[in-house]
């Protein structure tokens, strides 16, 4: 699988820092393992821009806070 390749790859980069976000077609069963793999936030099909974009906001300023 592709993303899997992804996370390791940043891993082994170093590069924790990457906020890594998946979309698509992607089945219900295989959402939970990404994100435990590291996908910070998978979105399906239907999901809005403004989802999206206040997902990120919240993600990045969250990031923001802890630094």
């Amino acid at each position: 699988m592709l993303v899997p390749r992804i996370v390791d790859l940043l891993k082994k980069a170093g590069r924790d820092d990457v906020l890594l976000i998946v979309g698509g077609i992607i089945p219900d069963a295989d959402i939970e393992s990404l994100e435990a793999a590291g996908v910070a936030r998978v979105f399906t099909p239907g999901a809005s821009l403004d989802e999206i974009g206040s997902w990120l906001e919240s993600a990045l300023d969250s990031r923001e806070i802890l630094q």
